[in-house]
């Protein structure tokens, strides 16, 4: 995957973060996705992302999948530093206002801290590279 952009997709099983890795691989985008299955805990059986991870690791050329929540800031930290993206596209949420009411803690560390751990970690080492937060 040198001399390639580089992008990384956080949420990248999901209905969108999966449609930006497809979308970036197709115009040559080395892709680093990180994903850690959560919807599963939050939804069940009916939320696995799995599959989607799957169909993504066979119809890419340049796809690779981390399996790491976006709370971890050390993780986070490591892949940024390692990875060096070009481009970094923020999908990873918990996407339920029903079940933010439940588990506000949750909610608030996965939406609010990780994405403040994504952006710290591009202000260290990538500090140029354009971040989109959906």
């Amino acid at each position: 995957m040198t001399g390639m952009p580089v992008a990384l997709v956080t949420g990248s099983s999901g209905l969108i973060g999966s449609e930006v890795v497809a979308f970036l691989d197709a115009r040559g985008h080395a892709v680093h996705g990180v994903d850690n299955n959560m919807r599963r805990s939050f939804f069940g059986d009916h939320g696995d992302t799995t599959w989607n991870r799957e169909r993504l690791q066979a119809a890419t050329s340049h796809f690779e999948h981390h399996d790491l929540d976006v709370r971890d800031r050390a993780g986070i930290a490591e892949l940024v530093a390692s990875t060096r993206p070009d481009l970094i596209v923020h999908a990873a949420a918990q996407p339920s206002h029903d079940l933010a009411a439940r588990i506000p803690l949750d909610d608030f560390e996965i939406n609010a801290v990780g994405t403040l751990n994504l952006l710290e970690a591009a202000r260290g080492a990538c500090p140029e590279s354009p971040f989109v937060f959906l």
